[in-house]
């Protein structure tokens, strides 16, 4: 493989460790023009791509395929290949067209809509579990359980595996390998997935059930793939899933520090689907998608570069552009992320299900610890239910307002008698007042009560007319007998 870097230019090219930034950003060399880097493992330098026309042009051409530096990966997603076929992200032509025919009728937004009720039914108990203490960690009390449900049950797999297999073997994947053994571990962890995977489908040839893990298997043996392609493609569909962590963290991070834009949806002029996607947009998402290579007539937007000229694509800046968006967080062109439609539902209904519940939570520290890694997220969120005075519900309706008798207004003339009397009408007082003129009523040395009683006019009784014998019972003898 060659490349039309110069010694010198590779020199320059800048080590990409996704270590922790500042507020959880991404690094600066990811939205530079002309900047390249190399991956801490090791191999040939990449030519960052972040503008938008040039990312699309690379992404959606036949022209580029997968590196699939599997001795030299960047992260742990491209150390499995392509070799047997079955790793969506290694794969490229006919083949990869293949395979996502064969499942993508199991990734739409009707399937993910189906596991709308059970997201909202964790939800309710998750926050549930928070409400007697009124505080926890953002990760560990709500995100990382959301996920946890959510992932298993669109897997079809008992959830006790997330934290033992299912987790430890997502974090592998997205995460950075290191020099001096990293790649032996992404490879045995890889291979520990695989293997959990052949037992799994196992179990659902005997008992299928309506989880991806036994529709996907279904589809593709139908489709005439082999147990271990099949095996692969799950895996890597497991994996993929697990990233809903971190972007979750990250979008109510992001709301819990714009209080402005929770009160934009709560009345109602933005709706929560448009405030995460552009959470995502700002800063919930995957900064780097897998390198590519150049193949024979390949093209950076309109110019021709050689064969074999490696690129890594960038999404940070590319995102925002005014054709940009959420969508294009999940990769644009043939690999696309399969599970976009699941994630973009469960960030729906859990952001919305946190917020609704919570609307006054807010976090504890005022600056956050975060972690290395290419979507860093903080090693502590703790956050706190502000606890609002609670009322009855039938408070409201105890205390209604009773409708004013008729008769208790003053008739006209009585007002007019009033006025002639000294009484000074509200409107003139708060005029006289505002203009800082006497006349308000209030004599030297008065209080406001005493101005008040001193302005108003008793009214005299008047006396009531006798009543007659027969109106008292009697007759006009005398008393009734």
């Amino acid at each position: 493989m060659t490349t039309t870097n110069s010694p010198a230019d590779r020199a320059a090219a800048t080590p990409l460790t996704f270590a922790a930034q500042r507020g959880g950003g991404f690094p600066a060399v990811l939205t530079e023009d002309h900047a390249e880097v190399t991956a801490p493992a090791g191999g040939e330098p990449m030519l960052v791509l972040h503008r938008y026309e040039d990312l699309l042009s690379v992404k959606s051409s036949p022209a580029w395929r997968m590196a699939n530096r599997c001795e030299t990966p960047l992260t742990g997603a491209e150390v499995p290949g392509d070799e047997p076929p079955g790793h969506m992200l290694g794969m490229d032509g006919p083949a990869h067209r293949k395979l996502r025919q064969t499942i993508g009728h199991l990734f739409t937004s009707d399937a993910a809509d189906v596991l709308r009720p059970e997201m909202r039914k964790a939800a309710a108990g998750l926050l549930d579990e928070i409400a007697p203490r009124g505080t926890g960690d953002l990760r560990a009390d709500y995100a990382e359980p959301a996920t946890a449900a959510t992932v298993c049950a669109a897997l079809g797999v008992p959830i006790h595996d997330w934290a033992p297999i299912i987790r430890p073997a997502g974090e592998i994947a997205f995460g950075v390998v290191q020099p001096g053994g990293g790649v032996i571990n992404a490879q045995a962890a890889w291979h520990a997935l695989w293997g959990y995977y052949e037992g799994v489908i196992a179990t659902k040839q005997a008992r299928p059930d309506g989880g991806l893990v036994a529709q996907m298997f279904a589809a593709m043996q139908r489709a005439g793939y082999t147990l271990e392609e099949i095996v692969r493609a799950v895996a890597t569909v497991s994996n993929g899933a697990t990233a809903l962590l971190p972007v979750l963290e990250r979008v109510l991070i992001w709301l819990l520090h714009r209080p402005d834009t929770l009160a934009e949806v709560f009345l109602g002029e933005r709706t929560w689907a448009q405030v995460v996607r552009e959470a995502i947009v700002q800063e919930a998402l995957f900064p780097v998608t897998p390198p590519l290579v150049a193949g024979k007539g390949a093209r950076i937007g309109q110019c021709p570069v050689p064969e074999g000229t490696l690129v890594l694509p960038s999404l940070v800046s590319a995102v925002r552009h005014p054709r940009g968006g959420a969508w294009l967080a999940f990769g644009p062109g043939q690999h696309r992320c399969p599970g976009d439609e699941l994630t973009l539902a469960a960030l729906e209904e859990y952001t919305e299900a946190f917020f609704r519940r919570y609307p006054h939570a807010y976090l504890t520290a005022p600056v956050l610890e975060w972690r290395d890694g290419p979507l860093s997220t903080p090693r502590a969120a703790r956050f706190t239910v502000r606890r609002l005075p609670q009322r009855d519900p039938e408070w409201m309706y105890r205390r209604r307002s009773r409708p004013m008798p008729l008769g208790s207004l003053p008739a006209p003339h009585q007002v007019r008698r009033g006025a002639r009397c000294g009484r000074v009408s509200g409107a003139a007082t708060s005029r006289a007042r505002r203009a800082g003129r006497p006349g308000t009523g209030r004599r030297n040395g008065e209080s406001g009560r005493a101005a008040r009683s001193h302005g108003r006019t008793r009214r005299r009784r008047r006396p009531r007319p006798p009543r007659s014998p027969a109106a008292r019972g009697g007759s006009a003898a005398g008393p009734g007998r």
